[in-house]
């Protein structure tokens, strides 16, 4: 471990500590983790000096981590919380005379449901019943934390990734793909739940830029589908927002946009006939269109409790953009020189 007054981080491989000659090699740690994107991190290794040199004078550092290698990467200020733990995919050296350097890099589990493209068929499945599938076929475990109607009897992956594939399931329903450490979670969209915390400007954050742009689609919804049974022609429609749209605020972006013309839109989903996944259906393109309302970047000292997923109440700048946000991404960074420092982006449904 590494220790200095503004962090520290400490990076085990294959669940053993590292050589204390490459600990003392690493210059800077970073690891980045979004909402539906695989979680990746990256270190770099300064290979001037004496440390790890082998009996033919070569530096013998970079040969110590090979893709696949598991890493666990833990980070903090006053203690320490693991904050990733993923794969070794890439191993970047550079030899030069003016200096030498390796870079290593990798990603969470979710990045081997990027491997390969498959042609497949489920039948009278949920999706949490598909998820399961498919995280399985990838050597993965899985945490499935809603439960979402069966939307279609026949569900195709047409020559897709399994993380395409879905992606693509999730955003019928606005449910989310993360990772919680090596576990695949598919879950309903967190966004606007209770704030992990509160975090007030300039006391908490150093800098945080937003940006308000009014919805352009969405403020009713309507999908129609098709009863084969009945031959009836089905309609569901999302046009109602909840307080918890609203995100602390008094009004949505579709409340905000009320001296603009409608942005009412018309989905076709003729192979849905249940009326419960129609209205599901309706209800995810309602809030997917919400979502991008106010977006933006907050700036603060390290802290690992920060991550995607996760709701933060942010004061101290007007009484229009305070509220509740939800955190899309998140980088956290140790250097050095500054230390560690977390950046997080943003975004609001409500003002």
């Amino acid at each position: 471990m590494r220790s200095v007054q503004t962090g520290a981080f400490k990076i085990t491989k294959n669940g053993k500590a590292l050589p204390i000659s490459v600990v003392a090699a690493i210059t800077n740690v970073q690891v980045q983790d979004e909402i539906n994107v695989p979680a990746m991190f990256s270190f770099n290794l300064n290979l001037n000096g004496n440390n790890g040199i082998n009996s033919k004078g070569q530096s013998s550092t970079p040969d110590v981590f090979s893709t696949g290698d598991e890493v666990s990467i833990s980070l903090g200020l006053d203690q320490l919380h693991l904050v990733i733990t993923g794969n070794i995919s890439a191993v970047e050296p550079h030899f030069s005379t003016s200096g030498s350097s390796a870079t290593i890099r990798g990603f969470d589990r979710m990045y081997w449901l990027k491997f390969g493209k498959w042609t497949k068929t489920y039948t009278k499945l949920s999706d949490n019943e598909i998820v399961t599938q498919v995280a399985k076929s990838c050597g993965l475990t899985s945490s499935l934390r809603g439960s979402p109607p069966l939307l279609e009897g026949y569900v195709l992956q047409n020559n897709q990734s399994n993380f395409d594939f879905l992606i693509q399931r999730a955003s019928y329903l606005d449910y989310e793909l993360l990772m919680d450490q090596t576990t695949l979670v598919f879950r309903p969209s967190a966004e606007g739940d209770s704030p992990i915390k509160t975090l007030q400007f300039p006391r908490d954050f150093e800098e945080v830029n937003l940006d308000l742009r009014l919805p352009t689609k969405g403020k009713s919804v309507t999908a129609i589908g098709y009863d084969v049974m009945t031959n009836k022609v089905l309609y569901a429609t999302a046009s109602n927002a909840t307080p918890q749209d609203k995100m602390g605020g008094t009004e949505t972006g579709y409340e905000a946009a009320n001296d603009f013309p409608d942005s009412d839109i018309v989905l076709q989903c003729p192979n849905v006939s249940d009326p419960r996944a129609l209205q599901a259906i309706a209800n995810a393109q309602f809030q997917a269109d919400l979502q991008s309302f106010i977006e933006g970047e907050v700036s603060l000292v390290g802290d690992n409790s920060l991550k995607a997923g996760v709701n933060v109440k942010l004061t101290g700048m007007s009484d229009k953009f305070d509220g509740i946000y939800y955190v899309t991404s998140s980088t956290h960074s140790y250097d050095d020189s500054t230390g560690y420092k977390t950046s997080i982006k943003v975004r609001r449904s409500g003002v």
